[in-house]
């Protein structure tokens, strides 16, 4: 018997608050979209530096709670300027929702 639209179940991406104090706040880190993940991965895989889409990755994938982007790339990069143990903590929870694994990046 084939599906109908309203016998499946949609995924949801993955969600996590954070408590971020140099923000004044909780955040929502969450997966990431389609078209995120894979513009992220294939970037990756590209430029061999995976360090360098930290912000990147940050801006896709915090969000406040209407879902919108928190901060952009360059407020990222200001952000893990001043707090870079907090923009890495942030980072390491953020990969991990979107199921970014760096080695296997580097493998492929």
């Amino acid at each position: 018997m084939a599906l109908n639209r309203n016998s499946i179940t949609l995924p949801t991406p993955p969600k996590e608050a954070v408590y971020v104090e140099q923000l004044g706040g909780e955040i929502i880190v969450r997966g990431l979209m389609l078209k995120d993940r894979l513009e992220l991965f294939s970037d990756l895989r590209g430029a061999g530096k995976s360090y360098a889409h930290i912000g990147k990755l940050l801006a896709a994938a915090v969000v406040g709670e209407d879902g919108q982007p928190l901060l952009t790339v360059g407020e990222w990069e200001t952000f893990g300027g001043q707090h870079l143990d907090k923009a890495l903590e942030v980072f390491e929870i953020a990969r991990r929702l979107a199921g970014l694994d760096t080695e296997v990046i580097e493998k492929n």
